[in-house]
């Protein structure tokens, strides 16, 4: 398992928040997600034989919000 801390523009409540940890706990090979509005991040615990960073992020832009470059993975 890895983790991706994802910058993401675009959340501006708690309720971007529900909906995009939502969405992203529905991704086969997820783990946790914590998002933070206030923070403007994501961070998700993922398999990465299961599901690439690169779809995390697409995940992110289908869900309305915009997966800015600068995440880090742990």
């Amino acid at each position: 398992m890895e983790t991706a801390d994802i910058r993401v523009d675009g959340m501006s409540c708690g309720g971007c928040e529900e909906r995009l940890s939502a969405a992203l706990a529905r991704v086969a090979g997820v783990g946790t997600v914590a998002a933070d509005h206030e923070r403007g991040n994501v961070r998700v615990l993922f398999d990465p034989a299961k599901v690439e960073l690169e779809k995390l992020r697409e995940y992110i832009a289908a869900c309305g919000f915009d997966p800015t470059s600068d995440d880090t993975t742990s």
